[in-house]
């Protein structure tokens, strides 16, 4: 895939998305999941199976790479839809998610007026004509109102009816606190296998340092077009761990914006002060953080504690700074009703 900009040919939105990184806790959770879509359609109870791990840990990529092989199709009865993915809203009512999945599964008239009972039994039928074995959800962390900290109960309990009565295999992904829908609903925590987890990368941690390294190799193979720092370096190595945190999802940004700035350059030549400048223009930086650009040719590539533990908090949110109360404490000049009338 190309686009032309400024008689520039830029190949860059496709190169770097397109590189497969199978490090060992993709793989895993590849192989449990295809092996239960396989058998989906012979289950005589629905399974269920939750899919768990902090933003850019790659469980979308997951996603996306298992339902490759069951893609939409049309014949002479209408569409077919083996698996049938959707995004929860951000703040979703059951009605809400049933238009979505109405809209992906196919439905020309998702929008129409209808009742929340209406809608459900419209999503039962077309889900029953397309074929339907699964059905993806995604950010099912929105299934839990991180303002008030509860799960909204009547939107699990529709989902667990929906399960029993559909008879289909369940996925959910999400960030970790999504575990609390499940846990906090009896019935339906009990129709759902161990969760997969794809947690990042932890330099601590001999293999998975190990893998994380593996990982960037794999991406230097992918973009070997391109004359690169050696990426599997140890020193390279924990340059982009400090970048990312272990976020693989970051890693990817990062040379995404390197192989697109080089592009624009008319170069085939991404140095180090290239990968500072992708950093510095691809990752969101809190301003509290205290990590200098890892890309700097300054900056100090001795693992401490210290700088371990603040690279963990990459990707993570910042704590809200809430407002200290206005004080109601009363002016020491001012006398009250029980002196007054005491004079």
């Amino acid at each position: 895939m190309k686009d032309t900009i400024m008689n520039k040919t830029i190949y860059i939105p496709t190169t770097v998305d397109q590189i497969l990184v199978p490090h060992e806790m993709f793989q895993k959770a590849k192989s449990r999941i295809e092996a239960h879509l396989l058998a989906a359609q012979n289950y005589q109870e629905p399974i269920c199976i939750a899919v768990i791990g902090e933003s850019r840990t790659g469980k979308s990529r997951l996603l996306e790479h298992i339902t490759k092989p069951y893609p939409k199709q049309r014949n002479s009865e209408g569409a077919v839809v083996p698996v049938l993915i959707i995004r929860t809203p951000s703040k979703p009512t059951v009605k809400g998610l049933v238009e979505v999945m109405l809209r992906e599964i196919g439905d020309p008239l998702w929008f129409k007026r209808g009742s929340e009972n209406e809608k459900t039994e419209q999503l039962y039928t077309l889900l029953k004509k397309a074929k339907t074995h699964t059905v993806i959800i995604d950010e099912f962390q929105h299934f839990y109102d991180k303002v008030s900290h509860k799960v909204q109960h009547y939107l699990s309990d529709w989902l667990k009816i929906f399960v029993d009565r559909s008879g289909l295999m369940l996925i959910v992904a999400g960030l970790p606190n999504c575990m609390a829908v499940i846990n906090q609903n009896e019935q339906l925590r009990g129709r759902f296998l161990a969760p997969i987890r794809m947690p990042r990368f932890d330099w601590g941690n001999e293999g998975s340092q190990a893998e994380f390294i593996a990982c960037l190799e794999s991406f230097q193979q992918g973009l070997r077009r391109y004359d690169l720092p050696a990426l599997d370096s140890d020193e390279m190595a924990f340059r982009f761990y400090c970048a990312t945190g272990g976020l693989i999802g970051y890693v990817a940004k990062i040379l995404h914006q390197a192989c697109l700035n080089a592009q624009m350059d008319d170069k085939l030549s991404i140095t180090l002060d290239d990968l500072a400048r992708a950093y510095e223009e691809s990752v969101w930086i809190d301003e509290m953080t205290s990590i200098m650009n890892p890309f700097w040719i300054d900056f100090d590539t001795n693992p401490t504690a210290y700088l371990l533990g603040e690279v963990q908090l990459i990707g993570t949110a910042s704590p809200e700074v809430s407002k200290p109360r206005a004080s109601r404490s009363k002016s020491k000049n001012k006398m009250t009703a029980a002196e007054v009338l005491s004079l």
